[in-house]
């Protein structure tokens, strides 16, 4: 906890699924990935800590469209 886990931009496509009851919902908690995740792409859903089990269905259509979108399939 003493060192930061991001400290250079990363410019890969990156999803952050973040449930509407789940943890990293406040700003500040996001702040780092914001300023350091320069392809960040945040989709809110539904569901708890653990959205792949509370809405799997909307929790698999994200990222089945997310990678829609950034692969050539």
């Amino acid at each position: 906890m003493a060192v930061p886990g991001l400290t250079v931009p990363v410019s890969t496509p990156t999803l952050f699924i973040q449930p509407v009851k789940g943890v990293n919902r406040l700003d500040y908690q996001l702040k780092p990935y914001k300023k350091y995740l320069t392809n960040l792409h945040i989709c809110k859903i539904p569901g708890n800590h653990w959205p792949f089990l509370s809405t799997p269905n909307i929790f698999n259509q994200v990222i089945a469209d997310f990678l829609k979108d950034k692969i050539d399939l």
